[in-house]
């Protein structure tokens, strides 16, 4: 399996994962424009997508579906709710939805795959575990706190992409209005670098080699700071260097592609 993220950030996500001829892509939350360019980047166009597997209905997670589904008409797994959120802002996707159940496996090409639920502020939010060849890859984002079924979705992979959103004391001393502080900060908002790192440990013990951090806030994190943050805690837990290889995500720009 390969894996490398397109965009990943609150201003739009959007995932690829590959292996052999069918292709994944993790959400379409920015324009078909910047899928299309970023595919060609690396030798896919649209139309050999297999699937778009969606995590959930905000906005930076389903943006460019609606011309993704005009002009290639590929697919679109989501759980109930989720999809009757992507119908509410593009009706016409209706032909492309395939309704899944949270914990109910599934194949699409060559791939084995399952959903299990993330705590967030949406009615229903997704991760996704996918299996090939003896491999795994886990993929976890826009979590408010650590749960058993977000533990269960990730532990035993051999690479997870995981949230590390913000620095705590960064949140709590920035911009943002109260309000919004206090939704990041909930147990249905998203991930600190800290919690992340606590995450991180966990699957670094189960056997996990390779953790993508994701979706860095630009206000209330760097990418420095959540790199130390999580590597720390796996010093701290006795891990060597290098027996679990940290990556970042970039927010807009393709990021490496890693082989399992």
């Amino acid at each position: 399996m390969k894996i490398c993220t397109l965009a990943s950030s609150s201003s739009g996500n959007c995932t690829l994962i590959s292996h052999g001829k069918t292709h994944i892509l993790i959400d379409a939350g920015i324009s078909l424009r910047r899928i299309t360019k970023s595919l060609k980047a690396l030798d896919i166009s649209p139309g050999e997508l297999t699937a778009v597997l969606v995590t959930h209905e905000h906005t930076d997670h389903t943006n460019g579906i609606k011309m993704l589904t005009k002009y290639h008409a590929v697919p679109i797994f989501a759980p109930e709710s989720v999809a009757a959120g992507i119908l509410h802002c593009a009706p016409e996707a209706e032909p492309c939805l395939r309704r899944i159940h949270p914990g109910v496996g599934f194949t699409l090409g060559e791939m084995d795959v399952t959903s299990f639920r993330t705590p967030h502020d949406t009615p229903e939010s997704v991760g996704y575990r996918f299996h090939a060849e003896g491999k795994i890859l886990a993929f976890a984002t826009d979590c408010g706190c650590l749960t058993q079924e977000l533990l269960d979705g990730t532990r035993g992979a051999d690479l997870a992409v995981i949230e590390a959103n913000h620095d705590v004391e960064m949140l709590k001393n920035g911009k943002y209005p109260e309000f919004l502080k206090r939704r990041v900060l909930s147990r249905r908002g998203h991930l600190s670098n800290d919690e992340c790192g606590e995450l991180a440990v966990l699957l670094g013990k189960a056997g996990t080699r390779q953790i993508v951090l994701a979706h860095l806030s630009r206000e209330n994190n760097t990418p420095r700071v959540a790199y130390d943050t999580v590597s720390a805690a796996l010093r701290g837990a006795g891990a060597e260097a290098g027996d679990v290889e940290i990556g970042l995500a970039p927010p807009d720009d393709l990021g490496c592609v890693y082989i399992l």
